[in-house]
């Protein structure tokens, strides 16, 4: 996340709640926070007690659930009912500069691929579904489980040059084009 793009977390006490494709629709929103020191912290927004989506953090008060009241630290920890636990926590990390990644475990989203049959130079099509200040790039492995992945180049045409490593979401649906792999391989969307 960009901070262009997300102004909000340029200061200390900025906060900003937002949507994250991929993620289940009972959650699908995160409260990130820039406290003193660079410190960030990025929660689920799903409120523990009956799920609203609790406001993004305000100095004096923290994360606040509109519906019924509970209070949570910037870290998600509970401090007021009737909330019965904190919210889930998600590694945020501080590129010391001009953005912060959240780190989501087991994310699972929706890409469509399809072979482009181009002469020799076939491409195989990437689409998914994007998030405006998120960078994404493409790894790709001989085993799914592999350590042994990749950064793949790609290019935003069928016919383009492979040579972008990653590309800036925009909110929509983007398709990336990338050179197949020699026989069999496993391919990552990876959010930044």
């Amino acid at each position: 996340m960009r901070f262009d793009d997300f102004s909000q977390l340029k200061n200390s006490y900025g906060s900003v709640r937002l949507r994250v494709p991929g993620i289940p629709s009972s959650s699908s929103q995160i409260v990130v926070t820039r406290m003193p020191g660079n410190q960030f912290y990025a929660v689920s927004a799903k409120c523990t007690h009956k799920g609203f989506a609790v406001d993004p953090f305000e100095k004096g008060v923290g994360l606040r659930c509109p519906a019924h009241g509970s209070q949570f630290e910037a870290h998600g920890k509970k401090v007021k009912g009737p909330a019965s636990s904190s919210l889930k926590a998600y590694k945020a990390t501080y590129n010391g500069s001009d953005a912060v990644s959240v780190e989501f475990p087991n994310l699972g989203y929706s890409v469509a691929t399809e072979l482009l049959e181009a002469g020799a130079d076939g491409r195989v099509k990437l689409e998914f579904e994007t998030l405006s200040g998120m960078d994404y790039s493409v790894q790709v492995r001989s085993t799914v489980n592999g350590s042994d992945s990749s950064t793949a180049r790609f290019s935003l045409t069928p016919g383009g040059s492979l040579n972008k490593t990653s590309v800036a979401g925009n909110g929509k649906t983007m398709s990336l084009y990338i050179a197949p792999t020699q026989d069999a391989g496993f391919v990552t969307i990876m959010r930044q």
